[in-house]
């Protein structure tokens, strides 16, 4: 937000866009990248209307102050495509003009071109280069290691494969889980590759899973909910989906 804040009445004069961006700003992370509210959680933020929320970020868009992101990171948290908000990287770093708009006739867009595997469509001429695609570990070789870092969003469609694999599914891992995963895993600097990061992911909320029908258990004397079983780790033996 701090980046946000700092733009120039001159280069930004409208304050319904402004106002979006600050609030669209509060929600990335801190490489800027990232960013999916709702067009109506950035109404509650913003007091304007919904219709109006998507206008102002087609603006944005189209001045270049922000660009289509990774969609796979909301997908990692909403199975319905229906119901996943648009994911913007903010371009603080701008330099290039954006893209022209692109027509993509589906009604939650707001018409900013998306980076195509690193390569940005119909880019306006005079474009020193493309906007570069956002940081998730779908970018990342999957055999590469590295260390945990506190922006770190799993890749969805593999997450989905392990948490199947596991017994789970993407509900589970809601933005709680992974961020006390992130916290925990980042201040040990240890490096693994993303198949091992995601397995340790699914083992950790299994296990949170495992802790609290023990918890629930205990309580009442009755069985774990919803017939969970917390003694079942056969799906750890083989390294989980591959």
């Amino acid at each position: 937000m701090t980046w946000a804040l700092a733009i120039p009445k001159a280069a930004l004069e409208n304050p319904a866009a402004r106002h979006v961006l600050l609030c669209l700003a509060n929600y990335a992370g801190s490489d800027g990248r990232g960013a999916f509210p709702s067009a109506g959680t950035l109404s509650d933020d913003t007091g304007l209307s919904e219709r109006t929320v998507r206008l102002k970020l087609d603006e944005l868009c189209q001045a270049g102050w922000i660009a289509e992101g990774n969609q796979a990171i909301a997908a990692a948290y909403i199975d319905r495509r229906d119901r996943r908000p648009v994911v913007y990287d903010l371009q603080m770093k701008r330099g290039a003009s954006a893209a022209p708009r692109i027509e993509r006739g589906a009604a939650n867009r707001t018409g900013c071109s998306s980076p195509q595997y690193g390569v940005q469509e119909n880019a306006e001429r005079g474009a020193a280069a493309a906007p570069n695609t956002s940081l998730n570990q779908s970018t990342h070789s999957l055999r590469e290691p590295f260390e945990m870092f506190l922006d770190w969003q799993p890749n969805g469609e593999l997450l989905k494969a392990y948490a199947l694999r596991a017994g789970l599914t993407l509900e589970h891992f809601g933005t709680i889980a992974i961020s006390g995963f992130v916290l925990h895993h980042e201040a040990k600097g240890l490096a693994q590759t993303e198949k091992q990061w995601l397995a340790a992911l699914v083992s950790w909320v299994k296990s949170d899973l495992a802790r609290a029908a023990r918890q629930a258990r205990a309580r009442t004397g009755g069985q774990s909910p919803a017939g969970f079983d917390d003694s079942d780790t056969s799906w750890l033996d083989d390294g989980g989906a591959q």
